[in-house]
This record gives C-alpha cells, sequence and structure tokens, in this order.
C-alpha cells in the first residue's frame, strides 16, 4: 500500500509541477506580449506626480493672488500632491535598497 501511495504521490507532483511550468511559461509570454515594462510604469508614474505638483502650485498661487477661494480644493489638492510624492520616495528608497542588494552580493 505504500508503494501504491507513493506512485500516487509523485504522479500528483509530477502534474502539479507540469501545471506549474505551464503557468510560468504563460505568464513570461503574457508580460511580453503585453509591451508595458517598469520603466513605462515608472515614466507614467512621474509625470502624473509632475502633473499633480504643477496644479497643486497653480492652485496654492491662485488662493495667494486671491483669484480662488476654495480652501477645501486647495487643501486636497496639496495632500494628493503630499501623498504621491512620499510614494514616488518610497518606491526609489526601494529600488536603491535592491540596487545595493544586487551590488553587494558575491559570485
Amino acid at each position: 500500500m505504500d508503494g501504491l501511495s507513493s506512485a500516487s504521490g509523485l504522479q500528483n507532483y509530477q502534474k502539479t509541477l507540469a501545471t506549474a511550468t505551464d503557468l510560468n511559461k504563460s505568464s513570461v509570454l503574457g508580460t511580453q506580449d503585453s509591451g508595458k515594462q517598469f520603466s513605462d510604469y515608472l515614466t507614467n508614474a512621474i509625470s502624473g506626480l509632475n502633473n499633480n505638483m504643477k496644479v497643486m502650485d497653480q492652485g496654492t498661487t491662485d488662493m495667494i493672488r486671491g483669484d480662488q477661494s476654495d480652501l477645501g480644493s486647495i487643501m486636497t489638492k496639496m495632500t494628493e500632491t503630499q501623498l504621491s510624492l512620499q510614494t514616488a520616495v518610497q518606491v526609489r528608497n526601494k529600488c536603491l535598497d535592491a540596487y545595493n542588494d544586487l551590488k553587494n552580493m558575491q559570485f
């Protein structure tokens, strides 16, 4: 009975391994076919951050000049921009940490 159960376990393992290999191949092909790379996402995020900063700067300038009287929307824009900037800084820090880890690896 032990030989039969171990043979059955081995077959289940082989099926699981084959399924995982197929999934891995399809996920690798899927990333290549999509056309978007990390640099594309990073470029979009940085341009979005730049746009947020421009809108916040313009809103603050309008508020100081007296052209706009809605303080709530200005504060909301400032908070959104602050959160975007903090996120960008954290992503930069994580990228630098990963780079330093790779740099310090011994081969």
